[in-house]
């Protein structure tokens, strides 16, 4: 049959083709359509012909909205809750495809009535799903309404490896019993004893990422972090006394002062370049971020950075000052540094850039730019880049090294330094105070992006 013309409402005319196109498409391009929509809406598809009865079914990812379930249809919540859960269960059980992820925001009932526990199982048990995150919408109810009520070893299973969890109260970590197999592990506006977080964490040794947002009752005890794996964490919570970290693989470590009165943070961590006493009452109070970037071709998923500048690393947004340690000769540290800067939300306050070419090891092929290499090099060294940070302090700067002060002349030049760009020269010899005094008397010299920008040495 030809394509005819038709008038829409507006009184339009508009080609109609009456030929179904879409569904002539292969499965694995359908499945990307549906992908992209809230599972609610891509299970409405299996209606529309018996080309679409089963093309849902092997999408890679759910999402299930219970509050946006009930914001379309209205009804009563109790009645509304339990019907939606029922259904959410089914869609589970009917999902044939490889489930890779699973996201479920509910409310505080189903913490109760054990269709939270039944999801759970089916995920992990039964679908084998690799990443899990649950959320509670709503977090009242009354004492013990929001108590996540789990059987042991829930999050045991070997394919799980990345668990959000949001709004609950845990009473026990049994449901984290021999958590081996877990990577990621993020827990926000969790409610809990100290000595069950320590328990939990202690539980996971495979974790290469941890995101603690915690409340914990006791506020004198002690959250003790201690991890061989750990590359990136962040800790923010409310009554905090004390915390311990332990993570010899650290490169990054981010915390937001959310209490405001006196607290130990002790952090034992070779690979950070940047230490300070956050925890003492004088110091500033600013939510900050640490990192050491570090590229190894031999860690080829570097969980770390890629989940700081992913989508899930809302806790990103908060955070006001950076400090960096980075070797700009290695291309692939270079790129992680932009990316991370790229990613920032807003203006910083601070960056900190410990320049370590002597301090690391770089393996062969990385650290030397020649060529086309030098090329590429310059031409992607922040190009256009709409990052903007209010002042800049370098440390370990040469006065010497051309790379070192291009990515100085860059941030003056394209005004990405606002107000004031200071490099180190005490505690160094005075050969080496002399050539970074004049590398600073040459920036000093070039036209700024900023004009109120003022750049020294301290």
């Amino acid at each position: 049959m030809n394509a005819y013309l038709s008038v829409n409402a507006r009184g339009r005319r508009i080609l109609i083709d009456p030929v179904d196109r879409i569904s002539q498409l292969p499965d694995n391009v359908l499945v990307m359509i549906l992908k992209q929509m809230i599972t609610e809406d891509a299970v409405r598809t299996s209606v529309l012909s018996k080309r679409w009865k089963s093309v849902w079914k092997q999408v890679p990812y759910l999402f299930f909205d219970m509050q946006y379930a009930f914001l379309r249809n209205m009804e009563p919540l109790p009645s509304h809750s339990n019907h939606v859960a029922k259904l959410i269960t089914q869609v589970i059980k009917n999902h044939n495809g490889d489930l890779v992820s699973c996201r479920i925001q509910h409310y505080s009932h189903q913490c109760k009535d054990g269709e939270l526990e039944t999801w759970i199982q089916l995920l992990t048990l039964q679908k084998q799903t690799k990443v899990l995150s649950l959320s509670n919408i709503h977090c009242n109810g009354g004492k013990g309404a929001n108590v996540l009520r789990l059987s042991p070893n829930t999050f045991s299973h070997p394919r799980l490896t990345t668990l959000f969890l949001h709004r609950y109260e845990l009473k026990t970590a049994n449901a984290f019993k021999t958590c081996h197999h877990l990577k990621i592990l993020k827990l926000e506006n969790m409610f809990a004893e100290v000595n069950v977080f320590n328990t939990v964490i202690a539980s996971c040794p495979s974790l290469k990422v941890l995101v603690l947002r915690v409340m914990w009752y006791n506020a004198r005890a002690c959250l003790k972090i201690h991890n061989n794996n750990l590359k990136l964490l962040h800790v923010a919570s409310y009554y905090v006394h004390s915390i311990e970290v332990s993570a010899p693989l650290l490169d990054i470590f981010s915390i937001d002062y959310i209490f405001d009165g006196e607290y130990n943070i002790v952090i034992k961590s070779s690979r950070l370049f940047f230490t300070k006493n956050y925890g003492a009452i004088d110091a500033e109070r600013v939510p900050i971020l640490n990192y050491n970037i570090s590229y190894n071709a031999r860690e080829m998923e570097n969980l770390g950075h890629h989940f700081l500048v992913g989508r899930d690393a809302t806790y990103f947004w908060r955070l006001k000052s950076l400090a960096v340690a980075v070797d700009i000769m290695n291309t692939k540290e270079l790129k992680m540094l932009r990316q991370v800067l790229v990613a920032w939300n807003g203006i910083m306050k601070r960056l900190d850039i410990f320049f370590k070419h002597n301090y690391v090891y770089t393996e062969e092929g990385e650290s030397s730019i020649r060529g086309t290499q030098k090329k590429k090099w310059e031409k992607n060294l922040f190009p256009n880049a709409k990052f903007r940070v209010e002042a800049v302090w370098m440390f370990n700067f040469s006065g010497l090294d051309k790379k070192q002060f291009e990515l100085a002349s860059r941030f003056i030049t394209q005004g990405t330094v606002m107000k004031k760009m200071m490099i180190k020269t005490s505690s160094v010899s005075a050969t080496d105070k002399f050539y970074i005094e004049a590398a600073v008397t040459k920036l000093m010299e070039l036209p700024k992006g900023n004009e109120e920008l003022s750049i020294g040495y301290f």
